[in-house]
């Protein structure tokens, strides 16, 4: 099972469609597809236009909120949805999942310039870097996965394994930089003191000499990434590497 987030941009704002790829069949979130089509109860939608061999109910999926159950429905679903809507643009999004979103992931495995269906390595450098450390310790990746990963699935966006143009997503190795830089302007107690461990990579590229901070710098660490990295060098990081989470870095500083 392959699932994926699309956001559809209409003439007033974005909105997400989700999809999960069954045994080569692409279904969708129901209530993702009536919703933006405009109707006021999805349920009641599905129920009056769509044919019951294309519906599969309570079907459990991975959210921000835990697993939860969705009523998928399938490609002639879709269509039947698009074709009863009284919204304008329902052509314009009939144009997009049928000559867009469907041939591309058909023919690539996934819609757009970037594979969001892949592990993304953050996640496996977290897992296989984390027992490294002394307990006294932490790597900035190891607390960047609560702080900006998490925080980031929270509000319906994960860092891909590549971005636009094929570059790995390695967030953690600009905040590591800017870490060391702010401990240095700050003439903190903790700059060149920290230990190091042998970081590991996925790709099997070498393993690299990394930083480990003790316990007692957490506090600062977390302040550096929620008022400085963030607001001050998340935007620039992500434009180049992939604009998509540009609509969802605002919602962290909140």
């Amino acid at each position: 099972m392959q699932q994926q987030i699309f956001k559809y941009q209409d003439e007033n704002h974005f909105s997400d469609v989700r999809t999960v790829e069954i045994d080569g069949e692409i279904w969708f979130v129901a209530r993702d597809v009536a919703t933006l089509l405009g109707y006021t109860t999805p349920a009641k939608a599905v129920a009056d236009h769509c044919r019951e061999k294309g519906i599969k109910k309570n079907y459990m999926m991975e959210t921000s909120s835990g697993v939860q159950g969705f009523t998928l429905i399938n490609e002639p679903n879709v269509y039947r949805l698009i074709s009863r809507s009284k919204l304008p643009s329902a052509e314009k999004f009939e144009a997009w999942v049928f000559e867009e979103v469907i041939p591309q992931i058909r023919k690539q495995g996934f819609y757009g310039k970037i594979d969001r269906t892949a592990l993304p390595n953050f996640i496996s450098r977290y897992k296989d870097n984390y027992h490294k450390l002394d307990h006294n310790y932490f790597s900035v990746i190891s607390e960047m996965y609560a702080r900006l990963y998490i925080a980031l699935e929270k509000v319906g966006y994960s860092i891909p394994d590549k971005g636009v143009g094929g570059k790995q997503m390695m967030p953690d190795i600009s905040v590591g930089r800017g870490f060391a830089s702010f401990l240095k302007k700050q003439n903190s107690e903790f700059y060149n003191q920290h230990r190091t461990y042998w970081h590991s990579f996925p790709d099997g590229r070498p393993d690299v000499e990394a930083n480990m901070y003790h316990i007692d710098a957490l506090p600062i660490f977390i302040r550096y990434i929620h008022e400085k990295w963030i607001p001050e060098n998340a935007h620039e990081y992500f434009k180049q590497r992939d604009p998509l989470a540009l609509d969802y870095l605002p919602k962290l500083l909140n």
